[in-house]
């Protein structure tokens, strides 16, 4: 082989290397551009159509043994939150502030509403799901509370400890069932199933001939559940300290599950306290999650659009006021923060 020719072999491979080199610098400098302004990290500007890096979030109150469970009721403007350990829910407005709502909650986390607007429960430590067959705008603290328990064991075994719920537009009741609310957790003695699952309750979860199906039993600490708001998907947060991931699951009209794949691994960081835990998913489409450091926020197509660090645990989150508000569950404090109400921001991004 000449010398001018094994030039020009040497000349091709080092360019084709130049332009791989190149090429993955490039992709590297648009995965790791982002703007930090405040308590926020943009990634995607596309984020701002949603939020206002003006704003900070205020703690609107606290004393809170764990909070969790936000839910918002658009057609009253209030929420409900679980306090879990203090086996209370509580009542929050701008107007009346801070009361408690019930106070013997069977130790619930998650809250949802059925398709009649009845109240849900994952009572995690009593290990059931029940329901109030009182309407929760009429409900009174004074009120003895008419429960009825939907659901307890699945084939015969106790459910681990009922976590949280999302109903589909056809009345079917998802949730999730991980150890948490057991002493010992996966070890514990009274633990009867050999799994933490994900299950599915039909018949309009009225308690009338209800039905439990499992949707799947391979998730190590499946936690917060969410649906999409065309139906199309169930997102699962899994909580594992050391296989954090976020799943979802696509859906049928009837909601039956037809395919279920990986949504989003966050890198672990050994200084930012959180894991995937509850999540919610707005009307266009965008996934807000709860995550390691505050609350991570994804397009439907899996990217991650904007990162809001938040210090302590952030447990979960729910919108309210036409989605230009979020309220936070965040360890002992119910959080706030105002979402946008325009769209005339604009950063520029430095890669």
């Amino acid at each position: 082989m000449s010398h001018k020719h094994l030039d020009s072999v040497t000349w091709k491979v080092l360019l084709s290397a130049g332009l791989w080199i190149t090429s993955v610098m490039i992709f590297c400098a648009q995965v790791n551009a982002v703007e930090r302004t405040g308590i926020y990290s943009i990634y995607d500007e596309a984020a701002l159509q949603l939020l206002d890096i003006s704003q900070n979030y205020t703690v609107v109150a606290d004393g809170f043994e764990w909070a969790e469970g936000p839910l918002w009721f658009a057609d009253q403007d209030f929420l409900l939150f679980s306090d879990i350990p203090a086996n209370k829910i509580y009542r929050y407005d701008e107007k009346r502030g801070l009361t408690e709502f019930l106070t013997d909650s069977g130790f619930s986390n998650g809250l949802c509403r059925n398709g009649k607007g009845q109240l849900l429960m994952m009572q995690s430590r009593t290990r059931q799901v029940a329901l109030l067959n009182q309407s929760p705008q009429a409900h009174s603290i004074d009120t003895k509370p008419d429960l009825n328990v939907l659901m307890r064991d699945y084939q015969g075994k106790r459910l681990n400890s009922p976590n949280d719920c999302a109903v589909h537009a056809n009345g079917t009741l998802f949730f999730t069932d991980p150890p948490y609310g057991l002493a010992g957790q996966l070890n514990d003695p009274l633990k009867e199933l050999s799994f933490q699952g994900v299950f599915r309750v039909t018949d309009n979860v009225t308690g009338d001939q209800s039905e439990i199906t499992l949707v799947d039993d391979s998730l190590t600490f499946p936690n917060g559940v969410a649906l999409s708001p065309d139906q199309k998907w169930l997102y699962v947060a899994v909580s594992d300290q050391h296989q954090p991931a976020w799943y979802r699951y696509r859906l049928s009209e009837q909601g039956d599950i037809l395919a279920k794949e990986l949504f989003y691994k966050p890198e672990q960081s050994t200084n930012e306290v959180g894991a995937p835990d509850g999540l919610k998913v707005h009307s266009n489409g965008w996934v807000f999650a709860t995550g390691p450091g505050g609350i991570w926020i994804f397009d439907q197509n899996q990217q991650l659009l904007a990162r809001i660090h938040l210090p302590g645990f952030t447990a979960n989150l729910a919108f309210a006021d036409n989605e230009t508000l979020l309220y936070l569950t965040s360890d002992s404090e119910l959080r706030k923060l105002r979402l946008q109400t325009n769209t005339t921001q604009s950063l520029t991004f430095s890669p």
